[in-house]
This record gives structure tokens, C-alpha cells and sequence, in this order.
């Protein structure tokens, strides 16, 4: 069980999301440096988000449908949001740092519904059903949440990587970010 749980949870935090997607345009922008805070942000997000689930879980998963409905439209609106942010702003925006926040981070795992979809799955199926200790319950959440952020730190060292290339083609690189964003938030909303 043990096995299945890791490969789950780097699968789903590994794979394009939000969090990816804005932490590997953050550090394109920012650097590391730059964008650390909102990448802390996420781990602080993943982590509460992570033990609000823990703790709820059995009543979560009773409204699971009404929750994770009203987590979609939220979502879907703030993905259009941030999809129209990265279009519309400029290499030399001197405001672009706000962007990228520590509390937009964390606001953001509140309202990606593939964190929540991810987080609670794994611990519905994983934590609860079985026969565990606090202290191992506990243990697999901080698991989920630290494999979560990680995958956030990876895309956001491949904008490191991929700079240079993605800067020369900024346009394409704007619409193209702007394009998958917009997709997700209707993936999200329709799945």
C-alpha cells in the first residue's frame, strides 16, 4: 500500500496543475529568490490544506460532491484570473512581484481543486481506511504535503533551466501559459 501511495502522490504532484505551472512562470520571471516565498506559500498551503482533510475527512468526504463544486467554481474563476495576469503583464512590470506572494501560494491551494481532489483522495484511500496510529496518519499527511510542494519546486527549477529559451519567445511563451491555464480551469470545472 505503502508503494502505490508514493507513486500516487509524485504522479499527482508532479503532473501540470496550477501550482506547476505558475511556481515554473514565477521563478521564469522572478529567479528562485524571487519567487520563494510563494513557493513557500504552497507548502504551507499543502500542509494545512493536508491536516484540514486529515482532521475532516469523514465529514468531508459525506459533502465531497457540494464541496468540491463550490471549490470548482471558485477555482475555475481564479485560474481565469491568473491565466489573464500571466497574458497581460510585461517583462518590465515592477508590480510583478505581488503576483507572487507567500499568501497567494497559500490562497492558492484552497481554491485549486486538484490539490484538494489530490490531497483528500490520498487520504481517504491511503490515511483513513486504514489502521493507523495519530502518529502515522500524521506522518503520511506531512508525506502528501512535502511530495506536493516538491513537485512545485521542480517546475519551478525547469523555468530556471529553460529560461533563456522561454524568455526569447516570451509572446508564444505568455499565450501558451495563459492558454494551458484556461484549460485547466475548465478541465476542472467540467471533470
Amino acid at each position: 500500500m505503502f508503494i502505490s501511495f508514493i507513486i500516487y502522490t509524485f504522479f499527482m504532484s508532479y503532473t501540470p496543475g496550477p501550482n506547476n505551472l505558475l511556481a515554473l512562470d514565477g521563478t521564469l520571471r522572478l529567479g528562485i529568490k524571487g519567487t520563494l516565498k510563494f513557493l513557500i506559500g504552497i507548502g504551507l498551503g499543502f500542509l494545512t490544506l493536508s491536516l484540514l482533510c486529515l482532521v475532516f475527512s469523514e465529514y468531508m468526504t459525506l459533502y465531497f460532491t457540494s464541496f468540491i463544486f463550490i471549490i470548482k467554481l471558485v477555482g475555475f474563476v481564479y485560474l481565469l484570473y491568473l491565466a489573464y495576469s500571466v497574458f497581460k503583464h510585461n517583462s518590465s512590470d515592477a508590480n510583478l512581484s505581488h503576483t507572487y506572494r507567500l499568501r497567494y501560494g497559500l490562497y492558492l491551494q484552497y481554491m485549486n481543486p486538484k490539490t484538494i481532489v489530490y490531497v483528500l483522495t490520498a487520504i481517504v484511500t491511503y490515511v483513513t481506511t486504514q489502521d493507523m496510529t495519530i502518529f502515522a496518519s500524521v506522518s503520511y499527511t506531512v508525506t502528501i504535503a512535502f511530495i506536493g510542494v516538491s513537485g512545485a519546486v521542480a517546475w519551478a527549477f525547469l523555468g530556471l533551466c529553460f529560461k533563456k529559451i522561454l524568455l526569447k519567445y516570451n509572446t508564444a511563451y505568455k499565450i501558451c501559459m495563459s492558454f494551458c491555464l484556461v484549460i485547466l480551469a475548465f478541465m476542472m470545472l467540467l471533470e
